[in-house]
């Protein structure tokens, strides 16, 4: 049997824009337990109440990976880290730690975290599915050329495809927003770059840029305002430990998929049924 592989430690330091983690939810129940401990009474009864065992145990994966990062750019320890919540079950940090900010978005095994400092950042990522009906969904609640676009592609799973990249921008928007997806799916999000508000989001605006994603899924990224920043993307790492646990950093990587600067334009997800839950 061959020895464990030492962990590299990397320490990425404040984000120069958005940093966006890649977390893998479906690893081993030994790896994930650990990261209980830093769950809050709060997390802890929500993924009890979460009858399938398999979504309980994404949830308590993603939330125990994410409170390890967050705490290590605070440096703090995971299970010390508390938030509020906007009306629409945005969570964000006040107090000392409000000019961090943060996203989760979870959809089947995997989940992405954005973080950044200063300006609101929404994230979303989606599993493609083959059990919708895209074109009649994008006809009743997108903007007429989104609904085109979707219809006009040559089969079905493309058109799954289109959709959901779609829902995965107006998503990101809305979440980086602190809004309901319902009230965004007027949005026009035709193509990334900069997006204005229409209906509840009149005055606003965000840049918007979609992100590599594993196969069969797709994600996007926002962040409100009109300037594009770099991006960083990296991945989690379950050789660490619980952040302020045992160890003083992560283990992260750089993902090898991308890092831009200034690109050319800038919960488990489900089409809508469209009051979400919070990640």
């Amino acid at each position: 049997m061959s020895a464990p592989r030492e962990p590299v430690w990397v320490d990425v330091g404040a984000p120069p824009g958005t940093d966006v983690w890649h977390i893998v939810l479906d690893v081993a129940r030994e790896t994930v337990d650990p990261f209980t401990a830093l769950l809050d009474a709060d997390e802890l009864r929500r993924a009890h109440r979460l009858r399938d065992e398999q979504a309980a145990h994404r949830f308590v994966a993603a939330h125990g990976a994410v409170r390890s990062v967050l705490g290590s750019y605070l440096d703090v320890a995971g299970y010390a880290l508390h938030w509020a919540r906007g009306p629409n079950g945005k969570p964000y940090f006040d107090g000392e730690w409000r000019r961090w900010q943060w996203s989760l978005s979870r959809s089947g095994g995997h989940a992405l975290l954005a973080v950044r400092l200063h300006d609101p950042v929404g994230v979303d990522v989606e599993q493609i599915r083959d059990d919708v009906q895209a074109s009649a969904l994008a006809a009743r609640f997108m903007p007429p050329e989104e609904a085109a676009e979707v219809a006009g592609q040559p089969d079905d799973a493309a058109r799954n495809a289109a959709y959901h990249r779609l829902l995965s921008r107006k998503e990101a928007c809305v979440k980086a927003s602190g809004g309901r997806l319902l009230d965004g799916l007027r949005l026009g999000v035709l193509v990334p770059g900069i997006v204005e508000g229409t209906g509840a989001f009149v005055g606003q605006r965000w840049s918007l840029r979609d992100l590599p994603a594993p196969p069969g899924f797709v994600a996007t990224l926002a962040t409100v305002g009109d300037r594009p920043r770099r991006l960083r993307m990296f991945e989690w790492d379950w050789r660490t430990y619980p952040y302020g646990v045992h160890t003083d950093a992560p283990i992260g990587r750089p993902s090898g998929r991308t890092e831009a600067t200034r690109p050319p334009g800038d919960e488990d997800s489900s089409p809508p049924n469209v009051a979400r839950r919070a990640a």
